[in-house]
Parts: structure tokens; C-alpha cells; sequence
């Protein structure tokens, strides 16, 4: 039979992370479990509080509760035209900027400028998170 006398590095490594287990158990019980508790228990009074605040929005009839999806889904449908009829106003207002580009103040031509950079960077941002905040490639 083998017994910690043959191995004492192993005995003395076992104590330790025992030791350590222990300690760990004991911040576990006395700083995390308490302070989660009382988070928990202001978190339920919150949502009671905020609850009985907006009682009057909370929809009680499941055939209604049922069609909220698609009345949200059709009403935002709904505004297409309307967002489609103000981005081509928009875009005339560009349109006549951009003939009359001479005329522009270097105010407007600098705000440009930087939008235009900071657009390019922000590209380049996104395709770094993309390959996983590396600079080499894509995994």
C-alpha cells in the first residue's frame, strides 16, 4: 500500500491545496454569499417597486399580449414611407451641397472630412474585433 510517507512532496502539495481550498471557502461564505443576498433582496424590491409604478402598462389579456409582436413588427412597417420620403428629401440637401462644393464652408468641409476618418476607422475597428483582436488574420 502506498501512504503519504512514500510520497511527501505530494503530502505536503495535498495540505496546501487543502489550506487554500479552505481560505477560498471561507471569503466564498463570508464576502461574496452576503453582499449577493442583499443584492438579490434590493433587486426583488426594485422590481416590485417598478412594478407597481408601471402596473397600469403591464397587459393582462393573453389574446392582446399575443398580438403585441405584430403590432410592433406592422406600426414600424407602417413608417417605411415616411422614413423612406425624409432620406430622400435628405439626400437632395446633399445632392445640392455637393454640386455648389466650391461655395461650402471649410467648417462643413472639415466636419466631412472627419466624419469620412473617423467611418474609415471605425471599419477597421470592427474588422479587427472580427479576427478576434488580432492584427494578423482570421482564425
Amino acid at each position: 500500500t502506498y501512504s503519504p510517507v512514500h510520497f511527501p512532496a505530494m503530502a505536503s502539495f495535498l495540505q496546501r491545496a487543502t489550506g487554500i481550498a479552505r481560505t477560498a471557502a471561507e471569503v466564498v461564505k463570508t464576502r461574496v454569499i452576503p453582499p449577493a443576498v442583499e443584492y438579490a433582496a434590493i433587486t426583488k424590491e426594485y422590481v416590485a417597486t417598478t412594478m407597481e409604478r408601471n402596473a397600469e402598462y403591464v397587459i393582462k389579456d393573453p389574446v392582446a399580449v399575443e398580438k403585441l409582436g405584430y403590432q410592433f413588427v406592422f406600426s414600424n412597417l407602417a413608417r417605411l414611407p415616411f422614413l423612406a420620403q425624409a432620406a430622400r428629401a435628405e439626400m437632395k440637401v446633399v445632392q445640392g451641397k455637393l454640386a455648389n462644393f466650391k461655395e461650402l464652408p471649410m467648417t462643413e468641409v472639415g466636419t466631412a472630412a472627419f466624419f469620412a476618418v473617423e467611418t474609415y476607422c471605425w471599419f477597421h475597428v470592427g474588422e479587427i474585433v472580427g479576427r478576434g483582436g488580432t492584427l494578423r488574420g482570421y482564425y
